[in-house]
């Protein structure tokens, strides 16, 4: 029965980190107050790691061995929910970010070599999108690190990453409710990027899965 099911999770790797993130965005503003947030934090965030070695270990591109960097960051991760540092959060986020940056890009370059558009094609896109979102709420909690109020956050708002992640999701869709303001040059310039890459994201990625999809029909017909 586990072997069944971790082979469903290994061949659909890219649903997985998709369902991974998605359960981070609901259930993130509701263990904050727990006293055993940081484990609930850990246990998630854990999940979209896992999920994204599994996505670098079916790639095309030779990453496998990047993969085990994910493992190192599990490892980080669990000493941080352990001890509560601060700093070595800091260090682990930026981990994080360079890590999750990666995997979007071999997602990504997955796209481009595909000949046809499958599900996992379209799921790989899907992933990409929702871990670039993840990144630039990451992104986020480390500028304010460095510069504290360089966001507007809602001080009654017990989950302050399920703030960053608000921030980015609704930049990068460019929905912009204005509700959490960068305050500061620097969180400027990421909201700046984040707007600038959710227009080109779909704008590309729409642009290469048609061309796909309208290549592989004149090759059927």
């Amino acid at each position: 029965m586990f072997k069944k099911f971790s082979k469903l999770i290994s061949v659909h790797s890219q649903l997985t980190l998709i369902i991974s993130i998605i359960i981070v965005i609901i259930f993130s503003p509701y263990y904050w107050e727990s006293k055993f947030a940081n484990y609930f934090h850990f246990l998630f965030l854990t999940l979209i790691l896992l999920s994204s070695i599994l996505t670098l270990n079916k790639s095309r591109v030779k990453s496998k061995s990047f993969g085990k960097i994910g493992y190192i960051i599990i490892v980080l991760s669990l000493l941080n929910a352990i001890t509560a540092n601060i700093h070595l959060d800091l260090v682990n986020r930026i981990i994080f970010v360079f890590f999750f940056v990666y995997v979007a890009f071999n997602l990504l370059i997955g796209i481009i070599k595909s000949r046809d558009v499958d599900s996992q094609v379209i799921f790989s896109a899907v992933a990409a999108f929702l871990l670039f979102g993840f990144i630039g709420a990451i992104l986020a909690a480390v500028i304010n690190f460095f510069v504290p109020n360089a966001f507007s956050l809602n001080s009654t708002y017990s989950s302050q990453f399920h703030q960053y992640l608000y921030f980015s999701f609704v930049t990068i869709t460019t929905t912009g409710y204005g509700d959490i303001l960068p305050i500061t040059p620097l969180a400027r310039t990421l909201a700046i990027f984040l707007a600038l890459f959710g227009q080109l994201y779909l704008t590309v990625i729409i642009g290469v899965l048609i061309g796909k999809y309208l290549s592989s029909s004149k090759q059927i017909s």
